[in-house]
């Protein structure tokens, strides 16, 4: 079934029509001038009768010499002509009677009135006709012929002006059907062609939001649907499109806020991995990285379940986890965990942090404010560092580890080179004290026997002070470092004296170099000592703790009979030798009676670690490590 819609219908209907007009055209103008054909020829045949009919009147009126066969001749020549083919069919394609009846008229007088009588004369049965009446039928014969030539000629005007009026016709109808095809044509063709090429224009622009008018169901409405179809395609695409790339640039954007954290992490981890203050700056950069909060980084002890703070960066301590849940929540056995989430406060992410030169572990915990959740390139971002901090504390506890057994190495040999110098030459001195004691068996010169005296007491003193010092350079911290030393020492005394140790150490999980670590192993075993020997305790407490995140403490208490006034005042050699020893780190020393009974010695100094000055980052570290 032929859709009348379709552009192949329209254009093949206006082509022909346009054929078809021409085409009728051309048949009317052929068949007009078929109807004109042989008009002229016709005329002048007619106008050879009336010439025939003025020389036939001529031959009778002139010379009677051969007369008679002129006649004859001549009424053949006018017959023929009368009756000509050319002249019959001409009057038969006349468009108006009037050609026929005067044509009719003419042959009816030639035969009725002067081929008879002419052809009479002519075979010579008759006598010439009278002048007269052959001048009066001769003109009326001729005025008969010359209006059928006027009728002839009128109706081949007639002819000709009806071929004008059909060609002029055509010529309109042409036009109208010309018009009237360009005005379908236009709205079939030339509008559907603009529609679709604004269409084009906008979606080369960018602009996938216009549609192609679409009416019908030809060629164009359905490259139109097809148009339309492929805009809608093309903004879905270009959407989805503009959605991967705003995916890929966030993607990008955290990419690069993942790698730039870790570099200024690794940067600065490098550069100073024994100092605290790069570690807070290492979480509050963190925290910007990651839009998070109130990072605290905690290490573990011999508990698997209980950690101390090492660094944090809490602005306000009302905010700081350990206030509110316990270090299990945190260290989750070593895994990472996502926890904590309510309306008033974020979701807290703990990642561990493993250090395994040290032997030991921690977590690194951060909190997002409320309503945001934790993505997974923060997960793996925020692992990243842990890991990095995780190592960065086990090569500074590697290499502390290392200073440590140097030098223990030092003093060792020292130890070695005092006893096999020192030691001996005190005790070749003795030898010879005592030889000089027997060469003066009875004593009898008390000035000898006083000097003698007094070098035995100095050489005593000196002895027993040389042996205290090959004690102290002797004294092993284990690799575990000064926790598993002042542990051991702890059971060491509980063993001896019987008196239960106390120990709470929030300390040695804190960055402090070999000196420090031994200094304080010495003055807390002389301390003990001293309790030994003067205080007659049952119960001992050492705590070591870090406060406000950069004061070392270290307390040993008993509730012994407590040091005397003057003691305190004077000081024992021991006394002088811890001071001595607090001095040399950089801090302080008290002994006091406690107000409940027995005596308080306080250590108190900065670490080393804590006190570089290094370019802080802002807002500072306002939460107490542990009390």
């Amino acid at each position: 079934m032929v859709n009348r819609d379709s552009l192949r219908w329209w254009i093949g209907g206006s082509f022909a029509l346009i054929v078809a007009v021409s085409l009728a055209e051309m048949v009317m103008s052929l068949a007009i001038t078929e109807l004109a054909r042989g008009e002229a020829r016709a005329v002048n045949i007619a106008g050879t009768v009336r010439m025939q009919t003025y020389r036939l009147v001529a031959v009778i009126e002139g010379r009677p010499l051969g007369r008679r066969a002129m006649v004859r001749k001549d009424l053949q020549a006018l017959s023929a002509a009368l009756y000509n083919t050319h002249l019959i069919a001409s009057v038969r394609r006349a468009i108006g009677p009037v050609p026929a009846r005067r044509y009719a008229t003419l042959r009816q007088v030639w035969n009725t009135t002067l081929k008879p009588r002419l052809r009479a004369y002519g075979v010579g049965r008759g006598a010439r006709p009278a002048r007269a009446w052959m001048t009066h039928e001769a003109a009326a014969f001729v005025g008969l012929a010359n209006a059928l030539v006027v009728a002839l000629q009128n109706d081949s005007g007639r002819k000709i002006a009806w071929l004008q009026t059909c060609e002029v016709a055509g010529i309109l109808v042409i036009l109208a059907t010309l018009a009237a095809v360009a005005l379908a044509m236009r709205r079939a063709i030339l509008t559907p062609v603009a529609d679709l090429l604004t269409a084009a224009a906008r979606m080369t622009d960018g602009d996938f939001s216009f549609r192609v008018p679409v009416s019908g169901g030809n060629e164009w409405a359905r490259l139109g649907c097809a148009m339309n179809r492929m805009a809608q395609s093309l903004a879905q695409s270009h959407a989805s499109l503009e959605r991967r790339i705003a995916t890929r640039t966030g993607e990008l954007a955290r990419t690069n806020r993942s790698l730039t954290l870790l570099y200024d992490v690794s940067r600065r981890l490098a550069d100073a991995p024994g100092e605290i203050a790069t570690y807070r700056q290492v979480l509050h950069a963190t925290e910007e990285a990651m839009g998070a909060c109130d990072a605290v980084l905690c290490l573990t002890r011999e508990d698997p379940e209980a950690a101390a703070v090492f660094a944090s960066d809490v602005r306000d301590s009302r905010f700081l986890l350990c206030r509110h849940n316990t270090c299990r929540d945190c260290l989750n056995g070593g895994h990472m965990r996502v926890w904590g989430a309510t309306a008033r406060a974020g979701a807290v992410l703990s990642v561990p942090v493993m250090m395994a030169e040290a032997g030991a572990q921690g977590a690194l915990s951060l909190r997002l404010p409320p309503g945001r959740q934790w993505e997974a390139w923060q997960l793996r971002t925020v692992e990243t560092v842990a890991h990095h901090i995780g190592t960065a504390l086990g090569a500074t506890q590697r290499t502390a580890r290392e200073r440590r057994l140097a030098l223990l190495e030092e003093r060792h040999a020292m130890a070695r080179d005092l006893h096999d110098s020192l030691a001996q030459s005190l005790s070749y001195l003795k030898i010879q004290v005592a030889r000089l004691r027997a060469c003066d068996a009875e004593r009898a010169d008390a000035l000898l026997s006083s000097i003698a005296g007094d070098i035995d007491e100095g050489l005593a003193a000196a002895y027993r002070q040389l042996r205290e010092l090959l004690a102290t350079f002797r004294l092993q911290i284990p690799d575990h470092g000064l926790e598993g030393a002042l542990s051991a020492t702890a059971e060491e005394f509980s063993r001896r004296s019987g008196v239960p140790v106390e120990l709470v150490d929030h300390l040695s999980q804190a960055l402090l170099n070999a000196n420090e670590e031994i200094d304080i192993l010495h003055i807390t075993r002389e301390a003990l000592a001293n309790i030994e020997r003067h205080a007659s305790a049952r119960h001992i407490r050492v705590t070591l703790a870090l406060r406000r995140g950069r004061s070392a403490v270290v307390r040993i208490e008993d509730d012994g009979v407590g040091i005397a006034d003057q003691d305190v005042a004077v000081g024992h050699y021991g006394l002088a030798i811890m001071r001595e020893r607090a001095r040399g780190i950089g801090g302080r020393l008290r002994v006091e009676r406690r107000p409940q009974g027995g005596t308080r010695v306080v250590l108190s100094f900065v670490p080393a670690a804590y006190r570089a000055q290094r370019p802080q980052i802002p807002g500072g570290v306002r939460a107490e490590a542990l009390p």
